[in-house]
């Protein structure tokens, strides 16, 4: 990457000093501007699978067409920590486990992800939105981040957790630190007090059964058998970094998006039925996410030779650009008839909350568009971003006329 980049490992016997390039997903300055771009251009111009020493030393997938069949073949690539030494402590459920067991996992947390569920939630999502939104309007402006992506999808996921809204901001500061510091040592440290809350809020649902999502894990069974301490707090691991941090992305980018774009919010007002499509094709130039996979034997895939514990990056958020049969990925096409990506990856782990995901999108751009005619970037505002395993702008400062009096 950028010349001057700290190699942190060396590079293994087994890999060709040809496919050796560096990558720093944490710290690379490219991903400061533009992250999408500057990313897919250098990636374009490397093998399509090569290794870099950065972050411990680690393959980078760099095509959608292995991406999406390395995927689909956990027996080869796999999420059992086992294979991946940088997996997270705990083990997260069902994210770090393969078929069968993730799917008998998934069964678990399922039936409050389904369409269907996600439909009965529509109402109480569209109340978060409109609430968030009405405290910002009359303002005339907001630090779009702090003010509305990082609280909306939290709320409504603490909501449907049963969690205290009170602990919002403190859960948002650790899911931060876990996707996005560069030290491992730092990221698994948060990760652990993200358990001992994880402890704290199933040995008080135990107490004090409800509806809720994390009641419904604490009184769940895998086959025959409760769930162990370990499985528990995992699963609840995974749903909270899942449910804090990656929506709130999401979301910034479109908003980054529209504000850049006026022409495209004005298709968006003058045909709401243009934002389920434009949600898509959003996500396939804006894709938040990356993913880990560990190589279970020693063998060859397209050219580079792995071995059994070779820890492997998928970059989804690059993937909506090298589609087959997509003309023009760089541009942004609200009627274009599919926008195919992998933000919600692919395979046997593919994102059991995309549902919700979508759903939370959908419902606050119909309700931003209803109250708010257009907008626009803060002048003289510089927008920074930050890689990590979730991409996202550091801030997003927006601007628009303000229909009454500052709060």
């Amino acid at each position: 990457m950028t010349p001057g980049n700290t190699l942190d490992a060396s590079v293994p016997a087994h890999v060709p000093a040809h496919l050796v390039h560096g990558f720093d997903y944490y710290n690379a300055p490219e991903l400061k501007r533009e992250p999408h771009r500057s990313m897919h251009e250098f990636v374009k111009s490397r093998p399509p699978i090569f290794y870099t020493p950065h972050n411990g030393g680690h393959w980078v997938v760099g095509r959608s067409s292995d991406a999406l069949e390395m995927l689909r073949q956990p027996e080869n690539f796999s999420s059992d920590p086992q294979y991946n030494w940088a997996a997270r402590v705990p083990r997260t459920v069902p994210q770090q486990y393969d078929p069968p067991d993730l799917t008998e996992y998934r069964k678990i947390i399922s039936p409050f992800f389904s369409p269907v569920a996600i439909r009965a939630m529509e109402p109480q999502i569209r109340a978060v939105a409109r609430s968030l939104i009405a405290a910002v309007e009359p303002r005339g402006g907001c630090e779009f981040l702090e003010d509305v992506a990082e609280e909306f999808p939290v709320v409504v996921f603490l909501q449907m957790a049963g969690a205290p809204l009170s602990d919002r901001h403190h859960l948002v500061d650790l899911a931060d630190k876990a996707v996005r510091d560069p030290d491992r040592a730092v990221r698994m440290r948060v990760v652990l007090n993200l358990a001992e809350y994880v402890k704290a809020s199933i040995a008080d649902r135990r107490r004090n059964p409800g509806p809720d999502l994390i009641s419904h894990i604490a009184q769940a069974r895998f086959h025959d058998r409760p769930l162990t301490e370990d499985e528990l707090v995992g699963m609840g691991v995974l749903l909270f970094l899942a449910g804090l941090d990656t929506v709130a992305a999401a979301l910034a980018f479109s908003m980054l998006f529209l504000a850049r774009n006026p022409a495209h919010y004005a298709t968006l007002r003058r045909d709401p039925a243009t934002i389920v499509p434009a949600i898509e094709e959003i996500l396939r130039v804006h894709g938040v996410a990356g993913m880990e996979r560990g190589v279970t034997h020693d063998f060859e895939y397209g050219g580079a030779p792995m071995r059994r514990g070779d820890r492997i990056l998928f970059v989804p958020q690059l993937y909506g650009f090298d589609q087959p049969g997509l003309d023009d990925p760089f541009k942004v096409d609200f009627t274009r008839s599919v926008s195919p990506h992998l933000a919600f990856g692919a395979g046997p782990h593919r994102c059991i909350g995309s549902h919700l995901a979508r759903t939370e999108m959908r419902v606050f751009l119909e309700e931003w568009i209803a109250a708010v005619p257009s907008f626009a970037i803060a002048p003289g505002a510089d927008v920074a971003m930050r890689g990590g395993n979730v991409w996202s702008p550091v801030a997003l400062p927006l601007v628009w006329p303000a229909s009454g009096a500052a709060a």
